[in-house]
């Protein structure tokens, strides 16, 4: 749980950042969608009003049809200019080819116009340089201010900045139900681990007085000793303690509140004392078991019962998931810094897709409505929690039907 906390944590403040990196990208290319928005007006205006005085009277206003635009930024100097009356910016006809003009290059805005013989240096004014004969032929300035000209353009760029809005709105929307959703998984999950933790605690006391009660009667009356009932009882009691204690366990260390007894000891010693715990199952089920020469002198530093634990769970399943005689090989052979131990068997082999989902907590491979076999799923879940602790890794390759090979790496002293 510890982990599954820390990945909620960490999922939610990435889902925090990418809702804020994502409006900062919007605002980002808003604001460069506006500058752009402005050039294109600019360079509308500055066209529509060339065009005007070009085509103003025939054309008349441009001394053999030539009327040169130069500057930028909406400062337009018009050359060749042959005469202008100065009470051009007056005349309804002038006005009207402007506008028609202006429409036509789609900028529907109120506007102002001036003649003067001052340049106006002032943000949001299109100028053209024009010579003015009835002036004696000094240059003046006709003069093109857009009162509203921010609005104009927040019109233009309304269905923009709408998308944006939804997009933004829609993603945070999904985002907080899909955190909320992750949130409401997890108290389900910390409910139904504390369920399962309590229920293990309240198993593990009558189980283990079960186990007292059968060694008491057996001590008070010997004709039970050889009992064939008492065997079965004492055997499944135990099989449920083993089960109970791997749920505390796995508890435990899921809470980060578990802590091993170290010890050094060596790789031989462990294997050993797995087999030869294993003794009563192998002979049941007539397994054939090899446990090959191990590198001597290669020591670990770990918890011994529980290093033993994990291979008595491996043969446990190889033995389990055999359709023939069970035969399992065990190997070692040192690595860098560590060793590996393989436990090899011919059982029925993990389905590809099903390999990853075998080291998670109660999860066993599909067999329709068949359930041979005992135990909840946490054997290898406790295999990977106990190794991971021990600073180690484990990995399985299995073909269906033809066995399955686990290694198991833990680093050496």
């Amino acid at each position: 749980m510890k982990i599954q906390r820390n990945n909620l944590s960490i999922i939610l403040i990435a889902s925090a950042l990418g809702v804020a990196a994502l409006a900062v990208v919007q605002v980002i290319w808003m604001r460069h969608s506006w500058q752009l928005s402005e050039e294109i007006f600019s360079q509308r205006v500055s066209m529509a009003l060339c065009s005007t005085i070009k085509t103003y009277q025939g054309g008349t206003l441009c001394a053999g049809g030539k009327c040169a635009v130069t500057g930028s930024s909406g400062n337009l100097a018009l050359k060749n200019v042959s005469h202008l009356p100065v009470g051009l910016v007056d005349k309804p006809d002038f006005r009207a080819e402007l506008d028609k003009t202006l429409l036509f290059y789609q900028i529907d805005a109120d506007y102002q116009l001036s003649l003067s013989r001052t340049k106006k240096c002032q943000p949001d004014v299109y100028q053209t340089a024009i010579l003015l004969p009835s002036l004696g032929g000094d240059e003046a300035y006709l003069s093109m201010r857009f009162p509203n000209k921010k609005t104009f353009i927040l019109k233009s760029m309304n269905v923009m900045m709408l998308a944006t809005a939804l997009i933004l709105f829609f993603i945070t929307a999904v985002l907080l139900f899909v955190n909320w959703s992750l949130m409401k998984q997890k108290r389900l999950l910390q409910t139904n681990v504390d369920f399962f933790n309590n229920m293990a605690h309240e198993f593990r006391t009558p189980l283990s007085n079960i186990g007292l009660a059968v060694n008491m009667l057996t001590k008070k009356h010997n004709e039970l000793k050889d009992s064939r009932l008492v065997d079965v009882i004492r055997q499944e009691n135990k099989l449920l303690l083993q089960e109970v204690e791997r749920v505390l366990h796995l508890a435990k260390v899921e809470n980060g509140d578990y802590v091993l007894e170290k010890e050094l000891i060596s790789i031989e010693t462990i294997l050993e004392t797995a087999v030869n715990g294993m003794a009563m199952p192998l002979a049941a089920y007539q397994a054939k078991i090899t446990l090959e020469e191990i590198p001597q002198h290669t020591n670990v530093l770990g918890d011994k019962q529980h290093l033993v634990n994990v291979f008595r769970n491996l043969i446990d399943n190889a033995l389990k998931y055999s359709k023939e005689r069970p035969i399992i090989h065990i190997s070692a052979k040192t690595e860098h810094k560590g060793i590996v131990v393989t436990v090899h068997d011919n059982g029925i082999g993990i389905p590809a897709e099903h390999r990853t989902l075998i080291f998670e907590k109660f999860q066993r491979i599909p067999q329709g409505n068949q359930h041979t076999q005992k135990g909840f799923g946490l054997g290898l879940a406790y295999v990977k929690s106990m190794i991971e602790l021990h600073k180690g890794f484990v990995r399985v390759g299995s073909e269906e039907n033809r066995g399955s090979r686990f290694e198991v790496f833990l680093p050496t002293v």
